[in-house]
């Protein structure tokens, strides 16, 4: 799945995992307010288990981008999709974007990190499971947040990058 533009000022992430991988979440990105939805392992597992029955049958071939977490249905309308996850959600969150203090995209050799700070609080930390669209997000996230968007790198992110960056495609 990818960071999917909706229109021009909405897109959805997948993918972003929590609690030490137990809760799989989906942030949709609202002109005003920021849904999110923490849909538990499940969707995460079934999407799992999907991939490796057709790598194992090889009926697909080539898999291509493997995702993780819930699938947008195709030609669904964002809002209706948005509904029916917060319908099946364990814990739905909603933060205004005039709350937003700060939103930072870290990039590590393994699993990207999103980190969303609030007002009041401490920085939450996701896992980006799926990789490429942390590149796909990058330029709506700053061009949502602005200022308040920052991008970091891990120091090994930063040397394979610099001396190997096919290794981090």
């Amino acid at each position: 799945m990818h960071a999917t533009p909706l229109r021009e000022d909405a897109f959805v992430l997948t993918g972003l995992a929590s609690r030490g991988g137990l809760s799989n979440w989906v942030f949709f990105f609202f002109p005003a307010e920021i849904v999110q939805c923490d849909l538990g392992m499940m969707p995460a597992v079934k999407a799992g288990a999907e991939a490796g029955i057709r790598a194992n049958l090889d009926v697909v071939g080539e898999l291509g981008e493997q995702t993780y977490g819930p699938g947008r249905p195709k030609g669904g309308a964002t809002e209706a999709w948005c509904d029916e996850l917060v319908g099946k959600a364990k814990r739905v969150e909603r933060l205004p974007c005039e709350r937003v203090r700060e939103i930072r995209l870290h990039l590590t050799a393994m699993a990207h990190e999103l980190y969303v700070t609030a007002d009041e609080g401490e920085p939450r930390r996701f896992s980006l499971m799926n990789r490429r669209e942390a590149q796909e997000v990058r330029g709506l996230l700053e061009a949502r947040f602005g200022e308040r968007f920052v991008v970091t790198k891990s120091a090994a992110f930063a040397f394979f990058e610099r001396h190997a960056p096919f290794l981090m495609q």
